[in-house]
């Protein structure tokens, strides 16, 4: 069994650390660089998801339900401006 008092990368002594919608979509831009897999990119919106605020969560919600999440951050990738 896990422990709970053990701390992950995304925790401090402040207590834990929350994203913003840009640091989401890096992380999504570099899990399909570096593994280029379906799974990997919904696996990093599901995570990236929990750490954003509410209001800032329907990127990843999107990424998360659509059917070939690695196209979608390929478009994503090329069409920013």
């Amino acid at each position: 069994m896990r422990n709970p008092k053990a701390y992950s990368a995304v925790h401090t002594e402040l207590g834990h650390l929350s994203l913003n919608l840009q640091d989401a979509t890096l992380a999504l831009f570099l899990a399909a660089r570096i593994h280029g897999t379906d799974s990997a990119i919904k696996a990093t919106a599901k995570r990236c998801a929990k750490q954003l605020p509410r209001s800032k969560r329907d990127l990843m919600f999107v990424i998360v339900d659509s059917n070939e999440p690695l196209k979608l951050v390929n478009y994503l990738t090329q069409h920013l401006d």
